[in-house]
């Protein structure tokens, strides 16, 4: 192909390899993108025994009010394994005696199932299944423990929630509770029995320790011997999780859930926390909403309002286009195989092969590299070379992802500052566009979307692109120093000013750049708001920073203003493109709301950037030049 084509151009060279990048990837994306369109139903879940308690304070008889909330939007009860604590407590159909034990004189605990129980023979059974007692009558059991040993211990299942499901046609969301450390394997036994009885949609561990851990393989087992999906709730810091998540695996349903401690703490008013489960929804392709009822003594929260407010998130979901209903995993047990094919990852390790080759290729040839019909070759046989061992040896892939995305910011950086040509934003923006689809379509396996992956080049995106840069500029002598020079001479006030605003914004950068980053009550209400303006928010590092430096950039280059202090508007457009490419690394994210938030981000970066511009322009400018002999 070289060699019949030795006249091309290195635009028309750049855009061929762009069109082909372009084609892989959406091969390798057809996939995830089908899934995506496919996966729209979601559930609106709640905690039976919250349920129970608005009833009772409203009079209302507790299967009447499931009735009520499937009306307006439930499809799922949360029920869970009662502990020691519920059962001191007065839940459940079981109660605790202190007695001492006759041989040891230790204290201990007598459990044992109330006389009323209307299913007291079950119960008895699923007591003595849970703490592995041989005999099979009814008589109380003892056992060796205090009652504050058992206060986070499962005891019996909540038998009157699975019930209430049962009877109302609701899919059951099992919570089992850890087991006393001598038994650690029975929480996996008593899923087992309830699965049996009431058939479990979808489970998930309570409390702080998943039960067994370190070895959590008893709950694994069960749960792919009667393929019970496991629910994974976001940002959850449960010893033990990731474990049970990489044996559960594929059979993961991503679920968020607001605690009444958070709630209390971060003072989450009912409003932001409707919105944050439909965020969850939308930008992050989670299908279980756990809908909680207001904390206790916090406000005079009755079952009309738990109603009307699940109403709400049901219409507000129908309005983003989703069925509320309870959804089947994203994966079965043989799914990931079938996913992408042999010929599939060929196609997405070629495009992120010759991605990566011509990136590289770019920059050196930008920094003096000679560019001839002899390193084109070189760049096919890499390209080529580095596809067999992105497709084959696992380490290689991942080292050339972590590179190719700050590559790719570079060079869409540098095109699109590019003012000797034309069109340089487009094509800046279409670099990074197509470089994104590439790495989204290589990364796009089950793993990463259900997040048992992360990808591993986010920090080195925000660092290693802005050094790159400051480096080009100053051997391509953009700046008007070299770096020689630069270092030779003391700095200016100026420039250390500078300095260190860039340094306090880059360590900002990074200590933002998780899930779960802390933002102030300002940031978080004006996310919001263009969140219901456009639908998919444009990332703040590109409407702010990045494209806004861009304009301004052009704005003083035209001007022949301030040389020795644009390089740190140059670095603000590298952050602004970083983020674009951060963006495709979030293999959660359906792919059309994250093409969809990119073109936001650009509109609303240059109506920002043309506004502070003509600020400069007509407003400061002028009034500098009607101050200055003043000072003067």
């Amino acid at each position: 192909m070289l060699r019949g084509n030795s006249y091309m151009t290195r635009k028309f060279f750049a855009a061929i390899v762009l069109c082909i990048v372009f084609v892989c990837a959406i091969l390798g994306l057809i996939p995830r993108v089908r899934l995506e369109m496919i996966n729209t139903d979601v559930a609106i879940l709640a905690d039976y025994r919250e349920i129970s308690a608005l009833a009772k304070n409203s009079g209302l008889d507790v299967l009447e009010a499931i009735e009520m909330l499937k009306q307006n939007g439930l499809t799922g009860l949360m029920v869970s394994e009662l502990t020691g604590d519920n059962i001191s407590h007065g839940i459940g159909w079981a109660e605790f005696t202190i007695t001492r034990d006759p041989e040891r004189g230790t204290e201990g605990t007598v459990i044992s199932i109330l006389p009323n129980s209307p299913h007291k023979d079950l119960l008895n059974r699923w007591l003595r299944a849970r703490f592995s007692i041989k005999n099979h009558d009814n008589s109380p059991i003892f056992l060796p423990l205090s009652v504050s040993m058992l206060k986070t211990v499962g005891i019996i299942p909540d038998i009157d929630g699975l019930e209430a499901a049962k009877k109302s046609g609701l899919p059951i969301y099992y919570r089992p509770a850890p087991s006393p450390g001598t038994l650690p394997n029975n929480a996996a036994e008593m899923l087992k029995l309830v699965h049996e009885k009431y058939h479990v949609a979808v489970f998930t561990p309570a409390g702080e320790v998943v039960s067994g851990y370190p070895d959590v393989s008893a709950l694994a087992n069960v749960a792919k011997e009667f393929e019970i999906p496991l629910a994974v709730v976001e940002f959850s810091r449960q010893m033990g999780e990731k474990n049970l998540n990489e044996l559960v695996s594929p059979m993961l349903m991503p679920l968020h859930s607001v605690t009444n401690e958070e709630m209390m703490s971060r003072n989450i008013t009912r409003v932001a926390l409707r919105d944050r489960l439909i965020r969850a929804a939308v930008e992050r392709s989670v299908r279980l909403l756990l809908l909680r009822t207001a904390p206790q003594n916090t406000t005079n929260f009755s079952f009309r309002d738990f109603s009307s407010e699940m109403n709400l998130l049901a219409r507000a979901l129908g309005d983003h286009n989703f069925s509320v209903k309870f959804p089947e995993p994203l994966f079965r047990a043989n799914s990931p195989h079938e996913f992408r094919g042999f010929l599939g990852n060929i196609v997405v390790s070629f495009a992120v092969s010759v991605m990566l080759i011509f990136a590289v290729w770019r920059y050196f040839t930008r920094m003096g590299l000679a560019e001839n019909s002899r390193t084109r070759i070189i760049f096919v046989i890499a390209a080529l070379v580095m596809t067999v061992l992105c497709a084959k040896v696992a380490f290689v892939a991942r080292i050339a992802c972590a590179l190719l995305a700050p590559m790719i910011a570079v060079e869409a950086s540098l095109l699109a500052m590019d003012y000797n040509q034309n069109r340089s934003l487009i094509q800046g923006f279409a670099f990074v566009l197509v470089g994104g689809l590439a790495v989204a379509a290589f990364y796009s396996l089950p793993e990463y979307m259900l997040r048992l992956r992360a990808f591993s080049g986010v920090k080195a995106t925000l660092i290693i692109p802005p050094v790159l840069v400051i480096l080009h500029d100053f051997k391509r002598r953009i700046h008007p120093e070299s770096i020689l020079e630069f270092l030779s001479r003391p700095p200016f006030w100026g420039e250390l000013i500078l300095c260190g605003m860039l340094a306090v914004a880059v360590g900002l950068m990074i200590f933002r750049s998780g899930n779960v980053a802390i933002i102030s009550s300002f940031e978080s209400r004006m996310r919001d708001t263009l969140e219901n303006l456009l639908i998919a928010r444009p990332r703040t590092r590109e409407t702010f920073i990045g494209y806004p430096s861009l304009l301004l950039l052009n704005f003083l280059v035209s001007r022949n203003y301030l040389a020795r202090y644009r390089e740190i508007l140059r670095v603000g457009v590298v952050i602004g493109f970083s983020s674009v490419i951060n963006s495709f690394c979030h293999f959660h994210t359906p792919l059309l709301l994250i093409l969809l938030r990119e073109f936001n981000g650009l509109w609303t970066g240059l109506l920002f950037g043309l506004i502070l511009v003509v600020m400069i322009r007509f407003v400061l400018i002028p009034v500098l030049r009607i101050l200055r002999p003043l000072f003067s």
